[in-house]
């Protein structure tokens, strides 16, 4: 077996959720040795629901490379071994409530007196310290307190969180990150580090949440919920913004400022429209945006989605089909890559 990056690198997981155990995933992907501790009652995977493919999928793939110990964490004896086993490894990733570790006999203190360089991560839902900290969450509460809910949805509706997991995902690699940086540098100097993750800090310092809070930051300006075809906050966006249906399904686009009408014109086929004095500047299109949506659907009802994203391509517009979880499978790009493995 040809080496990998982490061979060598020994990772004891204590863990729920998704963030934690999809850091620790990534360390396995690696090359790492990571093993989990579960309690002696925990089911086998062959003992999980099979009618419930979401859940064995789920399980399955936060798990792969790992090894497993069933541990009674209750008892002394089982503290004693969780204590020597983690004094072995090179990093702890755990997700335990803030003291728990440190009840157990493994918080970073202990560690660190019999091993210096043992670096461990934390990834609760607020952090270890603060008003928060041992309060519950869930991916909805997270994404309402982050500030990321009040930007989605239409202006007319409540706000919507993002499909899917993606806090626990974007905490799971950061957690990764950090993990990875520590531990460099822990073969450097011989110390380690704990690190110290926030699922809600790391949603509220996202890149996309950034971006929205700094026109708040330097002139006050709000970033409301708008229109997702076309801006109504001072026409800063082009036509286009959002996902529309055409002849087989829907396709999005995400211009990128009003320097894209030429090429959303290009696109459709229609630079006529360019010298149009209804679309002439971004406030102009965004004034007479439903007669401009009359043109674009037209175009778009004729086309297939693959015919969109050729084209958006040819004109270099940011665009794409929304495709179904078969066909992202069966992609051609995907396949050529051979990204997708069995």
């Amino acid at each position: 077996m040809p080496q990998v990056a982490l061979d060598g690198i020994r990772v004891l997981e204590l863990s729920d959720g998704i963030a934690a155990p999809y850091c620790a995933k990534m360390f396995s992907d690696y090359g790492a040795d990571v093993v989990r501790i579960d309690a002696p009652d925990s089911p086998p995977t062959s003992a999980l629901d099979a009618n419930n493919a979401e859940q064995v999928a789920l399980y399955l793939h936060l798990n792969a490379n790992k090894r497993s110990v069933a541990l009674d964490l209750e008892s002394e004896r089982g503290r004693g071994l969780l204590r020597n086993l983690a004094l072995q490894c090179d990093v702890i990733v755990e997700s335990m409530s803030p003291g728990v570790a440190e009840g157990l006999g493994i918080g970073y203190e202990a560690l660190s007196s019999d091993r210096p360089d043992i670096v461990m991560t934390s990834v609760t839902p607020f952090g270890q310290t603060g008003p928060y900290s041992d309060w519950g969450y869930t991916e909805l509460t997270i994404f309402a307190m982050t500030g990321a809910m009040n930007r989605e949805g239409l202006p007319n509706r409540y706000p919507l969180k993002y499909g899917g997991e993606i806090a626990q995902y974007f905490a799971g690699t950061t957690a990764a990150a950090a993990t990875m940086a520590a531990l460099a540098g822990a073969a450097f100097s011989g110390v380690g580090d704990w690190i110290d993750i926030s699922i809600m800090e790391v949603m509220a310092g996202h890149p996309h949440q950034v971006g929205r809070r700094g026109p708040f930051a330097y002139s006050g300006e709000t970033d409301n919920r708008t229109d997702p075809r076309t801006s109504s906050a001072g026409g800063r966006e082009p036509y286009a913004v959002g996902t529309f249906k055409c002849k087989d399904g829907y396709v999005s686009f995400l211009p990128l400022g009003s320097r894209m009408w030429p090429n959303i014109s290009q696109m459709i086929g229609q630079t006529e429209l360019q010298q149009d004095p209804r679309f002439a500047t971004p406030e102009d299109r965004t004034e007479n945006r439903h007669e401009l949506e009359e043109i674009f659907q037209s175009w778009l009802d004729a086309h297939t989605r693959m015919e969109v994203f050729e084209a958006a391509q040819k004109a270099g517009l940011p665009g794409g089909p929304v495709l179904h979880s078969h066909e992202t499978v069966d992609n051609e790009h995907f396949r050529s890559r051979n990204y997708f493995q069995a």
